[in-house]
């Protein structure tokens, strides 16, 4: 079923119905509030109840799961045949916001998804992104020259990433050795053959055991796998204090993509990303001025998690035949991208940097001469 049939069967579906004209409103990023394009009419935003944690083994068991149209009121599936992005939408699409394909196919809702809770509403709003993309771009050194022209014409989609923050208690034990410096004088010969003395640092290493307890509270996973990781790492902090529960008002307008890393799948790259803490905690446990980790046994208790939506300003352009993505987050304003290279511009340095020295060289032999 392609998107244009899927299309016709949700036309007559508002998400939020304007109370003046009846034509469909947005969320207005920064007041928080829906507003109509045609009209200008606005609405408050009424969410009930708070922001709470899930216990995660119950989760796994018995999670409140449901299809994207229960999720985005009048929504439905799209799926890129470009970069396989999934994303919930309660309108029309006529491209992808990931990477800017012009195919896209409204799918059956075969599996139903983990509710969201909650959502950082958009606080930044699309002029102010496009700002940030136009300054980027030119700032970059040596790309092509289309790309910035590029820039002035792009657009930039609002987009909610899935996030998964999990809490919990730790304990480890541990087995690892604690190194202590001394010093010691030596003598040597140097390269004159004569002899010279030196201190130098030695380290005395003492078996050690222990334990330690490190809570963790919202250790943030992506639940998405259409960016680079690095990409949206660049993004970070967000300000989760601020978390709002969740409410299809805040999506409205904005493209919304489904989680591709699921509950139990975020829990163990969660583990990753705790364990620098933890070895941060045994090292100073161990104490010494130096330390060696041998064996961590790492027991986990009261895990909790929230499934939050997260907003982003897109850019995807293609050059080359590639892909490239700028992104802000749409609550700080921090920008990350991918960029091209333009490979004249730096044949063009090559050239010059080799001609100038070059120069420099005739100029030194004719001083010598």
């Amino acid at each position: 079923m392609v998107l244009e049939a899927a299309e016709e069967q949700h036309a007559a579906k508002h998400t939020f119905p304007c109370e003046q004209c009846g034509a469909d409103l947005t969320f207005n990023p920064g007041d928080e509030q829906l507003k109509c394009p045609y009209c200008g009419h606005s609405q408050e935003i009424v969410v009930d109840g708070e922001v709470v944690e899930h216990d995660f083994k119950s989760a796994l068991i018995s999670a409140r799961t449901a299809p994207a149209s229960a999720i985005v009121e009048g929504g439905h599936t799209i799926r890129c045949e470009g970069c396989g992005a999934e994303t919930m939408i309660a309108g029309q699409s006529d491209h992808c916001a990931f990477c800017g394909s012009p195919v896209v196919v409204a799918v059956e809702e075969s599996v139903a998804l983990l509710v969201p809770d909650s959502v950082l509403p958009f606080k930044i709003d699309r002029r102010v992104a496009k700002e940030s993309f136009n300054k980027w771009v030119n700032k970059l050194w040596f790309a092509p020259g289309e790309l910035k022209k590029r820039a002035h014409t792009q657009g930039m989609d609002g987009v909610y990433l899935p996030y998964w923050t999990y809490d919990s208690e730790t304990t480890t034990r541990y087995r690892g050795e604690r190194g202590e410096h001394y010093y010691v004088t030596e003598t040597y010969t140097d390269g004159e053959g004569k002899q010279q003395t030196r201190r130098v640092q030695k380290t005395r290493w003492h078996r050690a055991s222990g334990r330690v307890e490190v809570p963790f509270d919202d250790v943030l996973v992506c639940a998405s796998e259409t960016l680079p990781d690095k990409l949206i790492r660049k993004l970070w902090p967000w300000d989760l204090d601020d978390l709002k529960p969740y409410s299809a008002a805040f999506l409205s307008g904005f493209v919304t993509e489904q989680y591709k890393v699921d509950l139990e799948e975020g829990w163990k790259r969660a583990q990753v990303l705790m364990k620098p803490a933890l070895e941060a905690a045994i090292r100073r446990d161990i104490g010494g001025d130096e330390q060696r980790i041998a064996s961590m046994d790492v027991r986990y208790a009261d895990i909790t998690f929230k499934h939050c939506l997260l907003p982003l300003w897109i850019s995807s352009f293609r050059f080359n035949d590639k892909v490239y993505r700028f992104v802000v987050n749409a609550r700080s304003g921090k920008v990350s991208g991918e960029r091209p290279y333009s490979a004249g511009k730096i044949a063009a340095l090559v050239i010059a940097i080799v001609a100038v020295i070059g120069v420099i060289i005739f100029l030194v032999m004719q001083h010598r001469g």
